[in-house]
């Protein structure tokens, strides 16, 4: 995949979250700490989980294999998560922006929490990153929905259309 639709896939991932922060915020705390029948426990949990995902991919990306994700005690809230996030992403962004086609194309290296070691093309493993994206915020969605909370609609063509 060319560095131009990598940086396509980013920009649609960062207008998706910049929608679902504000239902996120909105909620009253007890809503957004309640434990809820999925694997994250909580939409906190759940949230803390997709933004250790992108900071588990960075330091993988720059070389470093964590041995956790971090937890969701770790966060005190939805401000200290978007305290956390926004410049995450934004390292996320700038390095996603350094890339040239070739380094894309190439064979990325890492290990995964247990130390298992793995090797996929780098295009792959940030299509891996934006799509495990998607997957939690449509956890979240329906969720935000039922609260009182939705989000606008995060389809890829809304995005597409605002830039028509």
């Amino acid at each position: 995949m060319p560095k131009s639709a990598i940086q396509r896939m980013f920009e649609y991932n960062e207008w998706a979250w910049q929608r679902v922060f504000p239902s996120l915020a909105a909620l009253p705390e007890e809503a957004y700490f309640a434990e809820r029948p999925f694997f994250w426990h909580s939409l906190h949990g759940l949230a803390v989980h997709a933004f250790g995902a992108d900071w588990i991919w960075l330091q993988r990306l720059r070389g470093v294999s964590p041995s956790a994700l971090p937890s969701r005690e770790s966060v005190a809230d939805v401000t200290d998560l978007r305290r956390r996030w926004d410049p995450l992403r934004a390292e996320f962004r700038a390095y996603v922006e350094s890339l040239t086609d070739e380094q894309l194309a190439a064979n990325f290296q890492y290990a995964d929490t247990a130390g298992k070691r793995y090797q996929f093309a780098l295009d792959d493993l940030l299509r891996h990153v934006m799509n495990h994206a998607t997957e939690h915020r449509s956890q979240m969605t329906p969720i935000l929905y039922q609260l009182r909370h939705p989000t606008e609609q995060l389809d890829y063509l809304y995005f597409a259309r605002r830039a028509a």
